[in-house]
């Protein structure tokens, strides 16, 4: 019996225009009510989840989150973090000189300033658009060795973040590496993942891994598929999430979450 839904938001529970669909609504807040857990893991910030937690009316005791790709789990009432994993200031640095050799735009999320950026760029303001947050520009020469820090973001058209894949491979070995979205090659401590994630929350909520289901559509999501009881990929997932996943559901466009919270809630009840 599934006993905790976790899915990532952008091409998976919301459609084109960041919303989530009536029947997305109706099936999460259905299995709710049968006693099961819902978790969004997201690559955003907790300040870029809550509005969509306020609208699926999870800000209330027994609901969590996993943000950061995995860097930070929270539970949302009262909102507590459960577990956070870093990089330094030091390592930012590095990367931010490893982003100028490369010529291409960067952030990184601190943990104490928030969103830090070099100089204004079109992707650091999608970043503040989808999560409705500020940014601070720095010179990243100046940060502390021991500021701690979410993620390191590397930012570009598909063309150019594709271009640089190969350039970063220095980074796989000591970091977690994904690609979040089409414009944004992420980097982040080892240990986060939605994956990790997910994991760390069922153990310390007491939730067999065989009895979770996970939804996803990019790079960033295939630890949680490949961690659940039950992977679903989207219809519009890249390859490399369908190649992970146990089912293949509808695209997010057509309501695939809730077809398969639908089934289960038949199967279960």
């Amino acid at each position: 019996m599934y006993k905790l839904i976790a899915t990532d938001l952008d091409g998976t529970l919301l459609d084109t225009d960041r919303n989530i669909s009536p029947a997305n609504i109706s099936s999460i807040k259905k299995a709710m009510s049968k006693g099961m857990h819902f978790v969004i893991a997201t690559g955003r910030p907790i300040d870029g989840i809550i509005h969509f937690a306020r609208q699926l009316d999870i800000l209330h005791q027994g609901q969590y989150a996993i943000s950061f790709n995995g860097a930070e789990v929270y539970e949302l009432n009262p909102l507590r973090r459960i577990c956070s994993c870093c990089i330094t200031g030091a390592e930012v640095r590095r990367m931010a000189r490893k982003a100028e050799e490369l010529n291409i735009n960067y952030h990184a999320f601190s943990t104490t300033r928030g969103l830090l950026a070099a100089k204004p760029n079109e992707w650091t303001d999608v970043e503040m658009t989808l999560n409705k947050i500020g940014c601070t520009m720095i010179d990243f020469a100046t940060i502390p060795d021991d500021e701690l820090f979410q993620k390191f973001m590397f930012c570009g058209s598909a063309e150019e973040v594709e271009g640089i894949q190969d350039k970063v491979d220095e980074y796989r070995e000591d970091y977690t590496v994904t690609r979040s979205a089409f414009c944004f090659l992420e980097v982040l401590n080892k240990q986060a993942s939605k994956g990790n994630g997910l994991k760390l929350l069922c153990e310390t909520i007491g939730i067999p891994q065989e009895e979770t289901v996970s939804f996803g559509d990019e790079q960033n999501d295939i630890s949680m598929i490949e961690y659940a009881g039950l992977g679903v990929a989207m219809a519009n997932a890249v390859p490399e999430v369908k190649k992970v996943a146990n089912l293949i559901t509808d695209t997010n466009l057509n309501d695939g979450l809730s077809k398969v919270l639908e089934q289960i809630i038949r199967d279960q009840y």
